[in-house]
């Protein structure tokens, strides 16, 4: 057992520490970094007739280039939303909707790169999939911020280490560390679905202009399969929850953000403004469930 235990946190400091944390962050930016400028002499060399593309998707317009640091960049924000979860469940909620927020922006630079120039106006916004794009992005980083807003009370307390007003029952340290199982178990997943959807990618591809090509189907592919092992991870929250607590409250938010992470889900099985609405519906259901959850928490309610 003791060993168990000594494995267990040479992992954590291992995969999930903050100095770990750093480590990836400057890991990133470099790899995003030079993910950039890789793709913009790709689609210069192109541009000059240097090299043959046939028309290739992603080598046409240097806008496209942004595609490839944002891919990198939300590899990162899955990895905080791993290192989150122990420490915090809103804020690994709250990850999910920057998830989906980046990818949607990059979404964005996906469609600039297609629309054409045109002279008159009234053609230019009947390009109606980008608008109601555009204005999804808006909505949703509203809905982020007042999600964080809610908890922002809380977070404070925390940070400044004031005594709560609020009597809550302590929830026992096997909860906690059962999070941290569960974030290393979710970190050894991402790491193993990293690892061989790259692989297929990379060797189902006999040139970097295919690899190019393939990537935004890949990546789509690749985190519709994140959002499943979120659901997952929710559900054995929940059932965390049942098992160490009878607070209805709690047990209502954790459902909740469940229903939340399944909506997120199922928005990468459709396209145009359903799949939109979708992710709206869920940020703004998540943000009742735990305005609602805190204002439960501020009454008073009878004891056994």
């Amino acid at each position: 057992m003791k060993k168990f235990k000594d494995i267990k946190t040479a992992s954590y400091d291992l995969l999930l520490s903050g100095k770990s944390k750093r480590k990836f962050e400057r890991f990133i930016f470099i790899v995003a970094f030079a993910g950039f400028f890789l793709h913009l002499g790709l689609i210069l060399l192109a541009n000059l007739g240097i090299i043959q593309t046939g028309g290739a998707a992603g080598l046409n317009n240097p806008i496209e280039a942004l595609y490839t640091p944002f891919s990198i960049i939300l590899f990162y924000e899955v990895y905080c939303l791993i290192y989150f979860l122990p420490k915090s469940i809103t804020l690994y909620i709250g990850m999910q909707f920057e998830i989906m927020a980046l990818i949607m922006i990059r979404a964005a630079f996906d469609e600039m790169s297609s629309l054409q120039l045109v002279s008159d106006i009234g053609e230019m916004f009947s390009q109606h999939n980008f608008l109601y794009l555009l204005a999804t992005i808006i909505i949703l980083f509203g809905l982020i911020y007042v999600f964080y807003r809610i908890s922002q009370s809380t977070v404070r307390r925390e940070n400044s280490g004031e005594p709560t007003l609020i009597k809550q029952k302590e929830l026992p340290k096997q909860y906690f560390e059962a999070k941290r199982i569960l974030a290393l178990f979710m970190g050894a997943l991402f790491l193993i679905l990293t690892c061989i959807s790259l692989y297929y990618l990379i060797t189902g591809n006999s040139s970097i202009i295919e690899f190019v090509q393939n990537s935004k189907p890949f990546t789509r592919s690749f985190f519709s399969d994140i959002f499943t092992i979120l659901i997952i991870c929710d559900v054995t929250i929940l059932l965390f929850s049942f098992a160490i607590t009878d607070e209805f409250h709690r047990i209502m938010r954790n459902s909740g953000f469940v229903i939340s992470t399944i909506l997120l889900k199922l928005s990468f099985s459709i396209d145009g403004v359903a799949s939109y609405l979708l992710i709206i519906v869920a940020a703004a259901f998540a943000i009742g469930i735990l305005a609602f959850y805190k204002m439960y928490e501020k009454i008073e309610l009878p004891e056994e």
